[in-house]
């Protein structure tokens, strides 16, 4: 019997994993705004849900996400990080897993396992340096033969940095390449605390496995 993949069963065109956190409910915002603006434009995205742990938060997330106007019929799906299972039962139902569900140390690599699995594409917000390494050396191959298309670093961390990069690449004469590059970024806030507690433990997180992804990477 042939493999079951998420081509053959796909309901929808984007999963939001992980709506109800910080950065996962603006990107939901965002998403419903795209889709409204894009709907009569003959684009491929014509579908989305959401999923999580939790159906009342889940729906909590979304009515916050359209106020004032009422919330649109989107379905809301229940998956664990922690449940392979459900992992791969959502994999199925779509083409792509939006992941917003950190620290991607502790939470991402099942996902990314679901989606290289069952032929999902896979796309997140992490700025995680050694989950991606471990990503990448972990499932690089079978997500090729799989047709499993992974990109991680999506995000406020990483889009900016890059931009910034290929801005000043334009600027330097033909044939000149950097060695290093240096970024630096200030927030500011009203709030005596900038940011959130998921990216401050993402941060720790990255901190303590350096060590980790540099023997990693030696052993490449």
């Amino acid at each position: 019997m042939a493999a079951t993949t998420a081509s053959s069963l796909q309901t929808f065109d984007i999963i939001i994993l992980g709506a109800t956190g910080f950065t996962g409910k603006h990107v939901l915002k965002q998403a419903l705004k795209f889709f409204n603006n894009n709907k009569n434009n003959n684009l491929n995205f014509n579908s989305i849900a959401i999923a999580g742990r939790n159906q009342s938060k889940l729906t909590q997330t979304l009515n916050w996400a359209t106020r004032p106007d009422p919330p649109p019929s989107i379905p809301i799906l229940i998956a664990d990080t922690t449940d392979p299972t459900s992992l791969r039962s959502l994999c199925l139902k779509t083409r792509l897993i939006l992941n917003c569900v950190g620290p991607f140390r502790r939470h991402g690599e099942p996902v990314v396992a679901a989606c290289v699995e069952t032929g999902c594409d896979y796309l997140d917000i992490t700025g995680e340096s050694e989950f991606m390494d471990r990503v990448e050396i972990g499932y690089h191959e079978k997500s090729v033969k799989n047709d499993s298309l992974i990109v991680s670093a999506c995000g406020f961390d990483s889009v900016p940095a890059e931009i910034g990069l290929l801005f000043h690449l334009k600027q330097w004469v033909g044939g000149c390449l950097p060695y290093r590059v240096e970024a630096f970024l200030s927030a500011e806030s009203e709030k005596k605390m900038v940011g959130n507690f998921g990216t401050f433990e993402s941060a720790v997180l990255a901190v303590a496995d350096l060590k980790e992804m540099r023997l990693r990477r030696d052993a490449q």
